[in-house]
Formats: C-alpha cells, sequence, structure tokens
C-alpha cells in the first residue's frame, strides 16, 4: 500500500478525515512529527517520506523542511516555492503586486520611530506583521495611538522586532472573506470564522477571477487566502497553509478527498516528469 506522511505535530478531526480519504483510494495516510525529523545534508541513506502533505501553518522551518524532501526526490505538498510565499508575507505581498492583485497599502518599517510614522501616514486601523510567519509574534490589530506605542515597544523589546509590515486595516475583521483553494479549484468562500460568529458558504462564481489570478501566482495546492470585497473590487489581505476546515467537512464540502485526490495526482505528475510510473 502507498504511503503519504501527514507532517503534523498531532492527531487533530482533520487528520483523521484526510486518512479517511486517503483509506478510500487505497492509501495509508501516517502522522509524521516534523519535531522528530533530521535530515542529513551530505548523507542519502536517512529513510524519508517519499509523499509528504504539509499538515502545519507555513513557516520558514516548514519551507526548509519542503525544500529539503523535494530534493531527495519526494513530492511534497504544498510546493516549496509555495510554502515560501505563505510564510514570507513581505514576498508574497511583492508577489501579488508585481501581478497587479490589489492589496491593502503596506509600509515596510524599519525601527520603532519608522514604525510609528507609518501608523501615523497610513491612519487608523492598522495591523503589525512580522515579515514572515513568526508564532511567536502574532497580527496585532492596532486601534489608536496609545495601542500602537504600547505595541510596537513590546514587540522591540521582547520579540526583538525590527522591521515590521504595517498594513492598512481596509474592513472589520467579520468581513474577510476566506477563499479555500484545492488543487487549482476554488473549493469554497467563506465568511465567519465559527464559534460564535456561525459560518456561512457564498456564491463562489464571484471570486473565481481572483481565486485564478492567486492560483496561477501562488501556484497549485492547497491554501486559503483572506480577501476583502470593497466598491472598488476584493483585496487580497493574507494567505496561509489550509490546517483547519473541520466545519466545511461538517457543511458537506469534501475538502479531505479533494486533497487527496490532488496529493495523488502531483506524485503521478511528478513521477511522469521524471520517467518513472505511478
Amino acid at each position: 500500500m502507498k504511503t503519504v506522511a501527514l507532517l503534523a505535530e498531532r492527531l487533530r478531526v482533520e487528520e483523521r478525515l484526510l486518512q479517511q480519504a486517503f483509506a478510500a483510494v487505497g492509501w495509508e495516510a501516517q502522522l509524521c512529527d516534523p519535531n522528530d525529523l533530521a535530515i542529513p545534508l551530505q548523507e542519502t541513506a536517512e529513510p524519508l517520506p517519499s509523499v509528504s502533505l504539509d499538515r502545519e501553518r507555513a513557516t520558514s522551518e516548514s519551507t526548509a523542511l519542503a525544500a529539503l524532501l523535494a530534493a531527495r526526490g519526494g513530492t511534497v505538498v504544498n510546493r516549496p516555492a509555495t510554502t515560501r510565499l505563505l510564510a514570507d508575507r513581505l514576498a508574497f505581498l511583492r508577489h501579488l503586486i508585481v501581478a497587479g492583485i490589489p492589496t491593502p497599502p503596506t509600509v515596510v518599517a524599519f525601527g520603532e520611530a519608522a514604525t510609528l510614522r507609518a501608523i501615523a501616514s497610513l491612519g487608523y486601523p492598522v495591523y503589525l506583521k512580522s515579515l514572515v510567519v513568526d508564532p511567536t509574534m502574532p497580527v496585532a490589530y492596532v486601534e489608536d495611538p496609545d495601542a500602537a506605542e504600547a505595541l510596537v515597544e513590546h514587540r522591540r523589546v521582547l520579540g526583538d522586532e525590527r522591521a515590521v509590515l504595517v498594513q492598512k486595516a481596509v474592513a472589520e475583521p467579520e468581513a474577510l472573506r476566506r477563499l479555500v483553494v484545492v488543487g487549482t479549484e476554488l473549493l469554497a468562500v467563506i465568511r465567519g470564522r465559527g464559534g460564535e460568529q456561525p459560518l456561512v458558504l457564498e456564491d463562489r462564481d464571484r471570486w473565481q477571477t481572483l481565486a485564478m489570478a492567486l492560483v496561477s501566482r501562488l501556484g497549485s495546492g492547497v491554501y486559503a487566502v483572506d480577501a476583502v470585497d470593497t466598491e472598488r473590487g476584493p483585496i487580497v489581505v493574507s494567505a496561509e497553509n489550509l490546517v483547519h476546515f473541520r466545519e466545511l467537512a461538517e457543511h458537506g464540502l469534501p475538502v479531505a478527498e479533494r486533497i487527496a485526490a490532488f496529493v495523488i495526482e502531483q506524485v503521478h505528475e511528478e513521477q511522469a516528469e521524471r520517467g518513472g510510473t505511478a
């Protein structure tokens, strides 16, 4: 039986759904904690997964892991290039700007004084974001000067953060729409985040053009993009690896099944490129 490694620290509902989806097509999905992996750079004898599905938030570490696994001939979803853009907020924004995809007004500030000037120039509210995804430096929503001074100082002193993305908040957080992409397909458009605010599935048709533009820049994969619908059209705010999708499954969307199909499709494509057999 062919196997796929689910790169995750623990077995969540989503991983169980993926195990069921892979089992239905004759594959075995095994949990593989990235913290247990050690990959020698010079040697090739170390046994590594031949097929891997990244199930954690995209970070610099997961980008490196994807690149090392791919370099050893493995199939990795998402591809290293896609994971890099999901993990590197600055590279992601610049990539979209070059393609003409609208993004919020953003300033890259280097230092406390510059950050406060950037906030003042954009006007409240704003988001403070690290240049790359860092779990220890969460995104901060800033609504007034007092909060700005406190947060900037806190991030500088405790997190040693100098360079920061200052991004204009173009809408209230609850106005965001989440576009879920699997492969090259826009699988769902979500309004709401669950919990007290119920998840609502919206019509995908009006978001198809944006979704295809995003796929052309990020590549095919499994990820979610946050965007805001404005009078001038949609504005892309951020993107991340698709980790949580249990509520979509509860709404009857075959997310795990589509992900499994895409992973297997990638295996076949890469084997065909190498001249092997699927």
